[in-house]
């Protein structure tokens, strides 16, 4: 049977790479514009766009850590368990054990 901690620890790994994803595309867009000069001009623009570039770099590495925070996790949970374990398991995370 499907260990219920593996498979919400995929979801959740699956879940924080979709999210970091969409959160770089959306920074990177924003980088382009940016450096296009046809959005905002001067060292007032520079000085978001460098900072810019800092929060890009930040929410990769916090995704890397959370994303191999998760794989370590993972290393110690079996894909498959018996049946009383995997009930046993959904017990717990439903506060009903």
């Amino acid at each position: 049977m499907t260990n219920p901690i593996h498979a919400a620890l995929m979801e959740l790994r699956r879940q924080i790479l979709a999210d970091a994803d969409m959160v770089e595309r959306a920074l990177a867009k924003t980088d382009q514009d940016m450096g296009s000069g046809l959005v905002w001009l001067g060292p007032d623009a520079r000085s978001w766009r460098d900072d810019l570039g800092q929060r890009r770099m930040q929410v990769r590495r916090a995704s890397n850590r959370l994303v191999t925070a998760i794989e370590e996790a993972l290393a110690g949970q079996p894909a498959q368990v018996s049946e009383s374990t995997a009930d046993a398991y959904r017990r717990q995370r439903t506060g009903r054990l």
